[in-house]
Formats: C-alpha cells, sequence, structure tokens
C-alpha cells in the first residue's frame, strides 16, 4: 500500500486550501466574468446553460462582498460536497480505502479541480448532481428494502443535474437505462414514492424549457450548431489527448483497457446490476454521444464528456489499487506531478510574465489573454465616465468575452 489513509485525507485537504488560494489569485476567466455579468439580471434560464450555474454565483457575493473568492465559493462548497460524496459512493463499492481513491482522483484531475471545485461554471453543481444520483442508484441497488428518502434525494440530484448543464439531461437518460435492466423494476414502479421522485426530478428541467419557449429554443439552436456529420479523426484524436491533460492520461486509459478485457472474455451479463455496471450505465449515453460529436465534428471541447468520466472515477480507483502494481502507481503518480507541474508553470506565468518578460518580442505561444486581471481597466474608465458627466453611458465591446469583463 502506496499511500495510507491519513496521506490520501492530507493530500485532499492540501487540494482544497490551495483552491482557496487560488480563488484569491487567479483572476475572472471570460467564462466567469460573463457568467456574472449575465446573472446581475433575473432569468428563469440563460442562452448557453440552465441557470444554477449562474444564480450560484451570487449566494454570498451580494450578501458579504463582491469579490472573486465571494463569488467562487458556492462552486467551492459544491466541489467539497462532491468530494465527499464521491468518497461515499466509493465506500459503498469497496470500502473505505476506495472511497479515499476516488475522492482523490476527483480532486488531483485537473478539469474536475478547477472547473468541478473552483470556477464560475456550471460544471461544478452537476457534477454534485452526478454523484448523487450514483450514489442514490448503487444504495438503492445494495438494499433488499424501499428506501424513501433515497427515491426523493435521487428525483433532486437529477433536478439538480437538468437545472445546471444540457449534459445533465444524458444523466437522466443512463438513469432510464439502468431502471430498464434492474431487477428491482417492479419493485420501483409500484411504489407512489417513485413518481413523486419523477416529478422532482422534472421540476429541474421547467426553467429551461419555460426560457427557451419564450426564446424560440435559442440554447437547443445553439449547441445543435456545433454538431457535424463528416468524419474527423483528427478531431476525436486531439479530444481523446486533451482528455488525458484533463484528467490524467490513466484515468482515461484504465477504463479503456478494462472495456476491451471485457469485450474479449464475452461478460456482458446484466441480469445482476452490481455497482459497477449500474456507474458505467449511468455513464454511458454522455460517453457515447460526445465520442460520436467528437468524430463528426470540428467545433468540440473536450470537457463535453466529462460528465460520463467522473460516474466511472470509483470504478478506476478499483482497477488502480486492486490488485496493487508498483508499474500502474509510478506511471499514474509520474503523469499527475508532470501535468500539475506544467499548470503550476503556466498559472505562475500567466500572472507575472516569468517565462518571456527579458525577450524583446512576446511569442506566439505566449497567449495568456484568458488569464489577464482586468481590474486595472475599472478605475481609468469610471474616470472618463464621471468627466462626460453623463450617468447614461453605455460601454460597447467587440466580443462577448470582453463585454463580460467590461461588466464584471
Amino acid at each position: 500500500m502506496l499511500f495510507t489513509h491519513q496521506t490520501i485525507k492530507l493530500i485532499i485537504l492540501i487540494c482544497f486550501f490551495i483552491k482557496l488560494i487560488l480563488a484569491n489569485y487567479i483572476p475572472f476567466l471570460n467564462d466567469e466574468a460573463y457568467a456574472i455579468a449575465v446573472s446581475q439580471e433575473f432569468s428563469w434560464s440563460f442562452f448557453d446553460h440552465p441557470p444554477i450555474g449562474f444564480w450560484s454565483s451570487l449566494i454570498f457575493s451580494k450578501f458579504i462582498e463582491e469579490t472573486p473568492f465571494f463569488y467562487r465559493l458556492p462552486f467551492l462548497l459544491y466541489g467539497l460536497a462532491t468530494t465527499i460524496v464521491i468518497y461515499k459512493l466509493g465506500k459503498e463499492i469497496g470500502n473505505s480505502y476506495l472511497g479515499l481513491w476516488s475522492a482523490l482522483l476527483y480532486n488531483l484531475a485537473p478539469f474536475y479541480f478547477f472547473s468541478g471545485s473552483l470556477f464560475i461554471v456550471p460544471d461544478a453543481p452537476l457534477n454534485l448532481g452526478i454523484v448523487l444520483v450514483g450514489y442514490c442508484l448503487v444504495k438503492l441497488h445494495n438494499t433488499s428494502r424501499n428506501n424513501n428518502f433515497l427515491l426523493l434525494l435521487l428525483g433532486f440530484s437529477l433536478a439538480l443535474c437538468f437545472a445546471s448543464k444540457y449534459q445533465g439531461f444524458l444523466i437522466g437518460a443512463g438513469c432510464l437505462i439502468v431502471l430498464y435492466c434492474s431487477s428491482k423494476k417492479q419493485s420501483f414502479l409500484k411504489n407512489p414514492i417513485f413518481y413523486l421522485c419523477t416529478l422532482v426530478a422534472l421540476s429541474g428541467l421547467l426553467p429551461s424549457l419555460i426560457w427557451n419557449y419564450q426564446n424560440e429554443w435559442i440554447s437547443f439552436e445553439f449547441h445543435g450548431s456545433r454538431q457535424g456529420f463528416k468524419l474527423n479523426l483528427s478531431n476525436f484524436l486531439i479530444m481523446l489527448f486533451a482528455s488525458f491533460l484533463y484528467i490524467l492520461p490513466q484515468t482515461v486509459l484504465l477504463p479503456i483497457n478494462k472495456l476491451f478485457v471485457i469485450i474479449k472474455s464475452k461478460n456482458f451479463n446484466l441480469s445482476v446490476l452490481t455497482p459497477e455496471k449500474i456507474l458505467t450505465l449511468l455513464a454511458l449515453p454522455n460517453i457515447i454521444i460526445f465520442t460520436f460529436v467528437y468524430i463528426t465534428s470540428s467545433k468540440t471541447f473536450p470537457h463535453w464528456i466529462m460528465p460520463g468520466w467522473l460516474l466511472l472515477l470509483p470504478i478506476i480507483a478499483k482497477i488502480l489499487i486492486n490488485p496493487y502494481s508498483r508499474i500502474k502507481m509510478i506511471a499514474f503518480l509520474s503523469s499527475t506531478i508532470f501535468i500539475w507541474s506544467l499548470l503550476g508553470i503556466i498559472i505562475f506565468h500567466s500572472q507575472t510574465g516569468i517565462l518571456t518578460n527579458y525577450q524583446k518580442r512576446v511569442p506566439n505561444w505566449d497567449n495568456t489573454l484568458e488569464l489577464i486581471n482586468w481590474s486595472a481597466v475599472k478605475e481609468p474608465v469610471e474616470e472618463i465616465i464621471r468627466s462626460l458627466g453623463d450617468h447614461n453611458i453605455k460601454l460597447a465591446a467587440f466580443t462577448w468575452t470582453e463585454a463580460g469583463q467590461f461588466s464584471t
């Protein structure tokens, strides 16, 4: 055993404290500034995402202080809650050690570290909803009797997914697949609380559906426009490589290897739903659909498939530690240290320019516009407005990113 329970707990705690520091250190990214800007005026939903992520940015900032830390605090708490739930999910599948490794993988994966636990983006509430759905389904199948509380929690968790991001709809599709394959299907369908659970879940769809109905279904038109129908293997390979950086290489490679082993052994029996099978079925719609999108499109981003990988983290943790393999562990640690060292250098350089300040001309690769701190613009712009003596002045920007930064 390479890491003890206490060592893993310490690493997770260190990750949380690093997030607290970065919440003050890193300026608002363009997506964050945009989210803050559009959330200032209440809306049932928004152009590109359902409302929860946008609403969440106001929870503390409006009542305490409008600083980067308090805008980001709800998302830090979403990430902390997700860490706790994924620990309990891993514990439900195996034991407390597996639970700790599941939580560790979540905190060490750069995408989940930043977009799932720090930045003002809808992935944080979505991730919490997803792991709650996985936990409820596994727990419901691990108990012999109906648990009405878990059913209601499942409904709430699905509502959170639906109201956070459109990928959450695919988690609902995964739930239907699990229900179809479940030996407890009749027990669920005969329970009145199951239908209450369904109503609670569907309530999470209402804000987006009502808003889109009033706005000519613009969100669905926008996201649908990104889908192509022409074979694009180079885009798929780019997305695959980006996934190595987003969630670490072993997190991607281990389940792919496991899939080939299952195909070779022809072990597709779904008559008994183990926790691993439940999580896999729940993740499949997201993974299959976005793999297809990556292969047939060009306007894609690697984080679209991350909700599916999130559900596989406890399974990946189990493969990684059982049976223990020194080679597997060294490869995992080496890739983790390399990727995080690279990220650390990039973050520090983005705020200091330490790598290129000595050069007469900034090289093309040194594009850190996304991480520029716009706060220095505030006072000069306010001074110009005051000098003009007109309180009805409006600022125009060339792009949505500049508009978001100016507004925030």
